[in-house]
């Protein structure tokens, strides 16, 4: 099973720019076309948050027909930058953003006092299985904050769905990722000291989950989840814009232009899911170690 991730898409307005400086509708049907190109083709492509970018309906609009070129079935998971009813607004076929069951899809409504931003919206949370694998994708949105949560509500249904997909290969999929990353002024806007700890004591009671893929971070960084031991997390590069690499204290926010890309996470029976960073070009290559050009 070959399962490719994109994140933080950031699809601004027509005729606006991420940042001032970044086309991220252009940056994004480049990095469908090459996804498209792919050989061998990934079973499925998840989109693991911030897909847009302010949140306004033209941008809905732009991320829409941009996602239309994409020749692979398609699940979109919230971030921070999104809005859950204008998502369903948007993609009313994706039966799973509703709370329909096909591929064993569910959802769960919200209840969280902490989560008001979107009253009377239920939380974006649903299952796939793709062949052997199955992909739960949690909700991590706490609007109107940037940061995520994790209410025992959300808590609870994962659970559930661990339990209900017990000895199959799970992948979990959320925005925001479960550890600190070393990024300060990006982990002041991660997830919260409850929605990691109730997360950690959820997945630490299951050996069958194989990877959390998160997104938020506009960067490939891989990390134990704190608690829970040997779960493995990742982020993922955004397809536009990157989020500067500052390590040091105090270090400023800042995006850089950096090369932008997706992750295609490999599972094999007996290997467990391995996971691959891939670039957006134009770049010259491939060639032999002859220097002869691959055709």
């Amino acid at each position: 099973m070959l399962l490719c991730q994109i994140t933080d898409l950031h699809v601004s307005r027509p005729g606006a720019l991420a940042c001032e400086r970044v086309d991220t509708a252009r940056a994004l049907r480049h990095a469908i076309a090459t996804i498209n190109r792919w050989s061998p083709r990934p079973d499925a492509v998840i989109a693991t948050g911030d897909l847009v970018d302010t949140p306004h309906p033209s941008e809905y609009e732009v991320l829409r027909e941009c996602l239309a070129e994409l020749e692979i079935p398609l699940y979109l998971v919230v971030g921070n930058h999104d809005h859950r009813a204008a998502l369903r607004a948007t993609f009313p076929e994706h039966a799973y953003l509703h709370g329909g069951r096909q591929h064993e899809h569910q959802r769960e409504h919200q209840s969280d006092t902490q989560d008001t931003g979107q009253a009377g919206d239920d939380f974006v949370q649903y299952r796939v299985d793709l062949g052997p694998v199955t992909v739960l994708a949690l909700d991590t949105q706490s609007p109107p904050n940037a940061g995520g949560h994790l209410c025992e509500a959300r808590l609870a249904w994962l659970d559930a769905q661990l339990q209900a997909c017990a000895g199959r290969p799970t992948i979990i999929a959320m925005h925001h990722p479960p550890f600190d990353t070393g990024i300060e002024f990006m982990d002041g806007l991660g997830l919260s000291a409850q929605g990691r700890e109730g997360f950690a004591a959820v997945v630490s009671r299951y050996r069958h989950i194989e990877r959390v893929i998160c997104g938020h971070l506009h960067r490939s960084i891989h990390a134990g989840v704190p608690g829970a031991p040997g779960v493995m997390a990742s982020t993922c590069v955004s397809t536009a814009h990157q989020i500067s690499l500052g390590l040091a204290p105090g270090a400023p926010g800042s995006i850089t232009l950096e090369p932008p890309g997706f992750a295609m996470h490999l599972w094999q029976p007996g290997a467990g899911v391995r996971t691959h960073l891939a670039y957006v070009g134009p770049f010259d290559g491939p060639f032999t170690f002859d220097g002869a050009l691959v055709s």
